[in-house]
């Protein structure tokens, strides 16, 4: 028997969880899911015959080296500062081990050692990072198979709301780490357009958001995503004048977050010794220049540059920002406080839906003719448990262990996947479980 240790159970390590249950069977495995919260797991685990609850400490030392010790494969959708941790362990103790985050530095240096070990070690295998590489590179090596020269490469993807279920004038609930959510686009992002380089410091980065139509639907909207530059190398497109990766959401979202970033909301570094009954009003009013002939709404939109009639204002007010309610207990940043009340106000209800979207769009030439391929996701979740975003986090994951057990895998020499030997066959699964591309190809001008 196998055994598979899954560190973390939150919301989008459900279907990743149903799954290796269902598999285990047949595989010969069992499963051990770690948490902090031993009750709460034991609740989510209630009906998978093959898994075990334990609440580890992660950062304890020793008791992280027995419970690795214990196992043949560890899976971790723990936070990415925590990766490491975990990653140094299992270079010592020989274990594989597979990642949903981005591989930062850190964790690039710790692969190359497992890989020169011999060790399957294998990080941005989720959604985005990790569906979005694997299928841009089928359409990369497709391109260059066929004589073609790649020109530019537009990479979108967002976690969204299912129309059915959308129910506030956000368009948007939480279906991943809010926090996540909360400091998006915080830094600089960097791409390159008709090769010149483009930077969209964080102030500006949601106020540059440009309309987007998927699939005949124009009522989406991208804001650039991080830095697309060393997707460069990632995807072996070193010399390429156009690249961009966006987050995709809906039309009037990124105005709205625009809006909650020049209002101080997004600020998480300083903590604020607020007393314990503040009300969202009085923050508000602590944010906004003093006038006393204006109301706090009127003060908030002059601030804002905008009517108290804009739809920008019609969704902070949605917020209850400007209402008597606890913004939370005192020491906490605004970020904190923001964090609390959108976790209220954008949950999902039972029943909900989410949805989400990937397209990618890359331009190349052959023979003097200027193509596009776009090649576009739509992938709506079950319910309020088994999402779409845990369902595209979690099943190449999954199948990723699967492959490894049934030795369909090569050694790797890459931390995230990019190698033909990982993503075939990780993509011919992830068909079979319903995530599928439609690819149309356009000409751009002709020869």
């Amino acid at each position: 028997m196998k055994k598979i240790l899954l560190l973390g159970a939150g919301r989008s390590a459900s279907t990743l969880i149903k799954y290796l249950n269902e598999e285990a069977s047949e595989m010969n495995w069992q499963i051990t899911v770690v948490d902090a919260d031993l009750a709460l797991l034991e609740r989510k685990l209630s009906n998978f015959t093959h898994c075990i609850a334990k609440s580890v400490d992660i950062r304890e030392e020793a008791s992280r080296e027995k419970l690795l010790e214990g196992h043949d494969f560890v899976i971790s959708l723990l936070p990415w500062t925590l990766h490491s941790l975990v990653a140094v362990d299992c270079i010592r103790l020989s274990r594989p081990l597979l990642t949903a985050s981005y591989v930062n530095e850190e964790m690039r240096l710790l692969s190359d050692e497992a890989h020169s070990k011999g060790l399957f070690f294998m990080g941005e295998m989720g959604l985005d990072p990790g569906i979005d590489h694997m299928s841009a590179m089928v359409l990369i090596d497709q391109i260059r198979k066929d004589g073609g020269e790649i020109i530019a490469f537009h990479s979108y993807a967002g976690g969204l709301i299912a129309k059915e279920s959308d129910t506030n004038p956000w368009h948007y609930k939480f279906t991943w780490n809010p926090r996540n959510i909360i400091l998006a686009g915080q830094g600089t992002a960097q791409f390159m357009d008709r090769g010149k380089l483009v930077l969209q410091p964080y102030p500006r980065m949601f106020e540059n958001a440009f309309p987007l139509e998927i699939n005949g639907d124009d009522r989406y909207e991208v804001y650039a995503n991080r830095d697309s530059l060393p997707y460069r190398q990632i995807l072996g497109l070193e010399d390429i004048p156009g690249i961009l990766r966006g987050t995709v959401r809906v039309r009037g979202f990124s105005k709205a977050w625009h809006a909650l970033i020049k209002l101080g909301l997004t600020e998480s570094q300083t903590h604020l010794m607020v007393v314990d009954s503040m009300q969202w009003f009085q923050l508000m009013d602590a944010l906004l220049p003093v006038n006393h002939q204006m109301s706090l709404l009127e003060r908030c939109a002059d601030f804002l540059g905008l009517s108290v009639n804009d739809p920008v204002m019609d969704q902070l007010k949605w917020l209850g920002i400007f209402e008597d309610r606890i913004i939370g207990p005192p020491g906490k940043a605004l970020a904190d406080y923001l964090q609390f009340l959108l976790e209220d106000k954008w949950q999902l209800e039972e029943g909900d839906k989410d949805l989400v979207v990937m397209e990618h769009r890359i331009t190349y030439r052959k023979d003097g003719t200027t193509y596009q391929i776009i090649s576009t996701m739509e992938y709506e979740g079950k319910d309020e448990t088994y999402t779409a975003m845990s369902d595209l986090v979690g099943l190449p994951l999954g199948v990723t262990c699967k492959l490894f057990f049934l030795g369909k895998l090569p050694p790797v020499t890459k931390p995230i996947p990019v190698e033909p030997g990982i993503y075939l066959p990780v993509l011919e699964l992830l068909k079979h479980a319903g995530v599928k591309f439609n690819d149309r190809k356009i000409v751009i001008e002709q020869a």
